[in-house]
């Protein structure tokens, strides 16, 4: 079951806080690269192993003309020439995000910084925040509750 109809059904009884999150969501994709955004999603999805989330494109990201052929370069993405050092340096801060954000280093911060600026640190940093919580959350919810009918 894809991630959006975990949420739904898991939060039915609760839509204040299911808006707020579709809110959230809403403001990931209208504040970063949608594109960009996709890939570390893909990334956050392959870390997790949430299939449902790797089988999916977020439509904001597919109007903006997002690449398959970079969801399946994935894996080499820092040796492809399909990445630019934008889209390298976040899915660096990706892997350390989702994987240990404790250990995320000041040099991948500034890789990210320096490519999108202190504020484009702040708000990728913040939407990664939200793709990975979202994804987070189905996955948790899932193995507690079970596959919804």
């Amino acid at each position: 079951m894809d991630t959006t109809a975990v949420l739904a059904a898991q939060l039915q009884d609760s839509p204040d806080v299911l808006d707020a999150l579709e809110l959230a969501w809403s403001g990931a994709w209208s504040t970063v690269d949608p594109c960009l955004l996709e890939l570390c999603r893909l990334q956050v999805a392959t870390i997790l192993q949430c299939h449902s989330e790797l089988a999916a494109r977020t439509p904001a990201a597919v109007a903006a003309g997002f690449n398959e052929a970079k969801s399946s370069a994935l894996g080499s993405a820092w040796k492809s020439p399909l990445f630019s050092e934008t889209e390298r340096a976040c899915l660096a801060f990706t892997d350390s995000f989702v994987m240990d954000v404790a250990s995320l280093s000041d040099e991948t911060a500034a890789a990210v910084s320096s490519q999108l600026g202190a504020s484009g640190l702040v708000d990728f940093a913040s939407a990664l925040l939200i793709v990975e919580q979202r994804q987070r959350l189905a996955l948790s919810w899932t193995a507690l509750f079970g596959e919804l009918p």
